[in-house]
């Protein structure tokens, strides 16, 4: 077996214990206009958009946060991310910075999606550059998430710049057609929540008119984690799907020793906070890691 499935009551279990035990009581999140050399109203500026931010209340230069990197939906902003009270306040128990990137056209411009409004990945890479020189962010914990559209990103982002992130936490939303051949190593931490019965975005995706298709989340695993190591889990989800929990199934045979885990619950197309939370707590490590040589941390 490639990996095992553990109830939803375990996992909720768990996320409480790590909420309630050894962890700071959650802070009032300030927008970072409250501090000095913050962004101005609206937003930060980089050269190909821009973006908003959230600090922690004791972010200081002798004190760097982690942060989440959040990546909205289809017709989502970074207003509305970082007006999301339940969002922000996950950040805030967590002690950490909520970055939320504007989407251009209020949407996603990555491989196979229906926008082609700018390179992503270089607006990502400037965002990355941008708050590691105004803000006291370390660079070596930062987290992306995002909801559907925004979780295909985020896919996106684990291939193509693992190196800058410290883990990915998509949900609702993988690769799209014609997917990736391969992805730059080394293979991250990756944990993805999905529902079953998800319409919006199904677990084997879905065609958007006639030239855009969304990609099946499973053959996205096989080429995110190639050798197998999730072949079993398509057949494994049928099981899961008459279930009324979320169970998650971490791979244990993939090479390397990045988290792979796979969250499937039995709803539809929505977000929740404390599963960012989640993953949050076991992808990202306690200490910070030495940094590698020439490694440089940074609706559908």
């Amino acid at each position: 077996m490639a990996g095992r499935w553990q109830s939803s009551r375990w996992v909720a279990i768990a996320v409480a214990s790590l909420l309630l035990a050894g962890h700071p009581r959650a802070e009032e999140p300030r927008k970072a206009e409250a501090i000095p050399d913050a962004c101005p109203a609206n937003g930060c500026l980089v050269e190909s958009g821009k973006y908003r931010i959230i600090l922690p209340a004791r972010a200081s230069k002798e004190h760097r946060s982690g942060a989440i990197m959040y990546f909205h939906g289809w017709q989502g902003s970074a207003e509305e991310t970082i007006s999301d009270q339940s969002l922000a306040a996950a950040a805030a128990r967590l002690g950490v910075a909520l970055i939320a990137p504007d989407g251009m056209g209020r949407t996603w411009s990555y491989p196979g999606s229906p926008g082609h409004y700018r390179d992503e990945f270089a607006f990502v890479a400037q965002v990355l550059d941008d708050v590691e020189r105004r803000f006291p962010i370390d660079a070596s914990k930062i987290m992306a998430s995002g909801f559907s559209q925004g979780g295909s990103m985020v896919w996106y982002l684990a291939c193509r710049m693992p190196s800058r992130f410290a883990g990915f936490a998509p949900i609702a939303g993988s690769f799209w057609e014609p997917l990736p051949q391969q992805c730059a190593g080394p293979r991250p931490n990756l944990i993805h929540i999905h529902g079953t019965a998800d319409t919006t975005i199904p677990l084997a995706g879905r065609w958007i008119g006639s030239r855009y298709k969304q990609g099946d989340l499973f053959r996205s695993f096989a080429v995110f984690a190639p050798g197998d190591c999730t072949a079993s889990w398509a057949t494994a989800a049928r099981d899961v799907a008459s279930r009324d929990e979320m169970v998650c199934r971490q791979a244990t045979t993939c090479s390397g020793t990045a988290r792979l885990e796979l969250c499937l619950h039995p709803g539809g197309h929505f977000a929740d906070p404390a599963w960012i939370e989640r993953a949050w707590h076991l992808a990202i490590p306690r200490q910070s890691p030495a940094p590698a040589v020439g490694a440089r941390l940074t609706l559908p």
